[in-house]
């Protein structure tokens, strides 16, 4: 009998191992639903729209205009790291100064919460984190020092 107790008590220990490590997989592969924006900003003009995020050192942009195509940008100086992504969701990471470029003058810091809207394109701001994705909810996460990307 206890035999039994044992091998099912090692059953239980595997299958709850087994759950814990594929929600984890399953957790970083794919964006959190969890965000509740605080801020709505809709921004479709002619032009980007550059922002600081409330996470420490991340820059972004986003774009939809005829001029300049759709994409998000996110970069860490610090870093020396980088993220453009297409419309369709691909992306380009950076890990060499070349590809950081300079915020215009005026550029503003935005709230943790704020969700920026331009197009098919948004971002959350997050305290630590921007994520940006596609309609199809492709897209990345950004850290100061780190990324992930879903698709």
């Amino acid at each position: 009998m206890k035999v039994l107790t044992t091998i099912r008590s090692r059953a239980v220990i595997f299958f709850l191992a087994v759950a814990l490590i594929g929600g984890a997989v399953a957790f970083t592969a794919t964006r959190g639903t969890g965000f509740q924006p605080l801020h709505q900003l809709h921004v479709g003009s002619e032009h980007a729209y550059e922002f600081f995020a409330p996470a420490p050192d991340l820059q972004c942009e986003v774009s939809h205009s005829p001029a300049l195509g759709t994409y998000a940008y996110c970069q860490s100086v610090s870093t020396n790291r980088s993220i453009h992504m297409e419309e369709d969701g691909t992306w380009k990471l950076c890990n060499s100064g070349s590809c950081l470029g300079n915020p215009g003058l005026g550029t503003g810091f935005l709230k943790v919460g704020t969700r920026v809207i331009d197009g098919p394109l948004t971002c959350d701001l997050a305290v630590d984190t921007v994520s940006c994705y596609n309609q199809d909810k492709h897209g990345f996460v950004m850290w100061r020092t780190t990324q992930a990307f879903y698709r």
